[in-house]
């Protein structure tokens, strides 16, 4: 085969390949997180600054970091979230930003978002919070052609290369886009039981909004999301969480079910967590973690077990979030302390 041919058969193939990917951004779905339940308002906005545990936090801090494919071309599919929310009064406001790279091409979904939520249940329903939420914000969708593969860059010895020029001169993509969520939530609180179950729904880019690079209108289809957890305690050290998400957008099914289990250290506020969840035809998720207080860090590794794995190198995709509670003030110390602190201070009188 001459060289020619070479080229013009790659070059089909490039078209091919690039009205596939093309296609695919227009049917696109949202990237998916194995961790769903710590980065709250990535998949329910009702959350926002509602019940952050027994302790009453006023604030709260979450962040993920996932990457995936490391096999593809050597570079992975990665995501960044942080979310921050906090409680007022009867009302919870924070904000989301995300930030997704798909692989070799950069291809880049940046997402910023404000939350808000209300408490529908009054103050005195102490053991349940009805709350409903929006957001409101916008998206980023850009990509460069200097970082796509061409045909200039064939060579006969080492096939593509992408270090060579691709000898194409085509500006750099990007669309900003208006965006909107919403959701509701609820969760039962009540100490004298074992339980304490919450269920969310929640409808992403309710507004559908356009994605298309070209001029020809392709919507985002809208994502909706359903979530269900009950902790359960067995006795004083240890508490098992099921957990459930269930996503569809597009004809795209995800199911997402699993389970972890806390086991509290003696005489310390830490706890050891532990777990695994399935993801439909996809994936086994591995769990681990460390758990203080209302503050937790867990890592979890995705064991692919769809057809995926073999283009994938047998490499699943690796996760690590955060979560942390606080108060913007310091607690007032307790009045016994302080006049412990006033006696030690005080001189000695003489006689």
């Amino acid at each position: 085969m001459n060289t020619m041919m070479t080229k013009s058969i790659l070059k089909v193939l490039l078209i091919a390949s690039t009205t596939v990917a093309s296609s695919t951004c227009m049917l696109a779905q949202d990237f998916h997180l194995s961790q769903f339940d710590m980065l709250p308002l990535y998949f329910n906005p009702a959350q926002t600054g509602m019940y952050f545990g027994e302790e009453n936090m006023n604030y709260r801090f979450s962040g993920n970091y996932r990457s995936q494919w490391q096999k593809l071309q050597g570079k992975p599919y990665s995501a960044v979230g942080v979310g921050y929310d906090m409680p007022l009064k009867r009302f919870g406001v924070g904000l989301l930003m995300m930030d997704h790279i798909a692989g070799v091409s950069n291809f880049e979904t940046y997402q910023f978002l404000l939350s808000g939520a209300y408490r529908v249940t009054s103050d005195e329903s102490k053991n349940h919070f009805l709350t409903a939420g929006l957001q409101l914000g916008f998206f980023q969708k850009r990509f460069s052609y200097g970082d796509l593969l061409f045909e200039n860059q064939y060579t006969t010895s080492d096939g593509l290369d992408a270090n060579l020029p691709n000898g194409e001169n085509l500006p750099d993509m990007s669309i900003v886009r208006f965006d909107a969520n919403v959701g509701i939530y609820y969760k039962y609180i009540d100490s004298r039981q074992r339980f304490a179950p919450s269920v969310g729904f929640s409808i992403y880019h309710v507004n559908t909004p356009d994605e298309s690079f070209t001029g020809n209108r392709s919507n985002l289809p809208m994502r909706f999301n359903g979530i269900f957890d009950c902790p359960i305690k067995l006795n004083d050290k240890v508490e098992l969480i099921p957990n459930l998400l269930l996503m569809y957008q597009q004809k795209a099914v995800e199911l997402n079910a699993g389970v972890l289990a806390g086991y509290s250290i003696s005489q310390s506020e830490y706890s050891l967590l532990g777990g695994f969840g399935i993801r439909r035809q996809d994936a086994v998720v591995i769990h681990l973690g460390m758990k203080q207080g209302n503050n937790t860090f867990r890592v979890s590794y995705d064991v692919v077990t769809s057809a995926l794995k073999n283009a994938g190198g047998g490499r699943g995709g690796f996760e690590m979030a955060v979560i942390y509670s606080g108060w913007h003030k310091k607690k007032s110390k307790p009045v016994e302390v302080m006049e412990e602190e006033v006696e030690e201070k005080e001189e000695p009188t003489e006689e």
